[in-house]
């Protein structure tokens, strides 16, 4: 679906995206939502990783990806130099004036190779706040500090990454872009919340990060005290099925299962009470988050980093310190009890979505800072 018709592809304005790898994560979706729902042809879709998941979802929505790597077997994300210079060749032959990438080694690279492209604009999306001290994030900051002189534009999905490139980057505020992600459709015929089975979602990718081992410890909390109610995670495994022992270990078998990823969360979407979001650092915008809202379903978790940008405490869910379980369980049970306060608060996150996180809205400052880097 196309919602800014009246922007066309000019000479001046056709745009790589460009993510590190292949895998369809929550930046995969929602970046590639937006160039999607832009005018025709002002953008192309490329991965510098081999084939993968996101690959396969590009082409079911109609559109051919550039694949510029190979996979190492079931190893994905590996950069290769060779993939590099064959994306800057294709921007050269196919005169692309804005390289959007996602992934701090392949923006490093595209720095390091822009003689080859002198006249390419080159964005980097950031699409968590690399404010923690993890060493990700560290190596992060350090880069950004010594070489954010060669990134042209920097565009987040939450103000608070944006101050850390600001305040601990050293990044000047005029070159930093704060848009948050957007949904494409309002579902319709959502079935209100007293008619849905005791289900509580959870979306991520099983990571440390997110913080799914520590969520058992609050699952175990509310199962005393509402034993009927059912635990969904839904996401890659990274973990090497620690999460997965760890739930047969507590003996959570019967409540709690994990349904590995899935490309379309919207039924899951439709029959959850709430959406848990355990994750411990580093995050931006969850997509699953504004899903969750557009579904009516209220949010609990963590008050972290760009987490209460999009939902309000108190009228859309409820947004408690990081890592204080028994607050996060104490939350969930509330909402599971109190139909009145959940029933208002879905009312709120889905109207909150409707007024704030629309797609279109989105795709409209991308065009915006796209526009104004070219002219400039």
């Amino acid at each position: 679906m196309v919602y800014v018709t009246q922007y066309e592809k000019t000479k001046d304005m056709s745009i790589l995206m460009v993510f590190s790898s292949s895998e369809l994560g929550g930046a995969e979706r929602s970046l590639t939502r937006m160039a999607l729902a832009s005018s025709p042809c002002v953008y192309q879709l490329a991965t510098l990783d081999g084939e993968g998941p996101w690959c396969d979802w590009v082409r079911s929505q109609g559109l051919q990806p550039l694949v510029f790597g190979v996979r190492n077997g079931p190893l994905h994300g590996t950069l290769r130099l060779g993939a590099i210079v064959s994306l800057l060749r294709h921007v050269r032959r196919e005169q692309i004036k804005i390289i959007y990438v996602c992934g701090l080694r392949a923006s490093l690279w595209l720095r390091l190779l822009n003689w080859l492209a002198p006249d390419v604009k080159l964005v980097h999306g950031i699409r968590w706040n690399p404010g923690s001290n993890s060493r990700l994030d560290q190596i992060f900051r350090v880069v950004e500090r010594w070489f954010g002189g060669l990134v042209d534009l920097y565009i987040t999905n939450s103000q608070i990454a944006a101050t850390t490139l600001i305040k601990r980057c050293g990044i000047s505020m005029e070159k930093v872009r704060v848009i948050h992600n957007g949904i494409a459709e309002i579902p319709i015929n959502i079935v209100p919340l007293a008619r849905r089975p005791l289900n509580v979602l959870t979306v991520a990718n099983l990571t440390p990060r997110k913080g799914y081992l520590e969520y058992l410890l609050a699952i175990e909390i509310i199962l005393q005290q509402i034993p009927d109610v059912h635990f969904t995670f839904v996401g890659r495994d990274d973990m090497n099925g620690k999460v997965q022992s760890a739930i047969r270990e507590k003996g959570l078998s019967e409540r709690v299962s994990w349904v590995g990823f899935q490309q379309d969360v919207s039924s899951w979407m439709m029959s959850a009470r709430l959406l848990v979001v355990p994750s411990l650092w580093n995050e931006g915008c969850p997509t699953a988050v504004l899903e969750a809202m557009s579904h009516g379903v209220p949010v609990v978790g963590y008050a972290l980093d760009g987490l209460p940008e999009l939902v309000r405490h108190e009228q859309d869910g409820f947004l408690v310190p990081v890592a204080d379980t028994e607050l996060l369980a104490k939350n969930i049970i509330n909402l599971l009890r109190e139909t009145e306060v959940a029933n208002r608060m879905s009312a709120s996150s889905l109207a909150h979505s409707v007024a704030e996180f629309q797609l279109n809205r989105c795709v409209r400052k991308h065009w915006d800072a796209f526009e104004l880097l070219v002219k400039r």
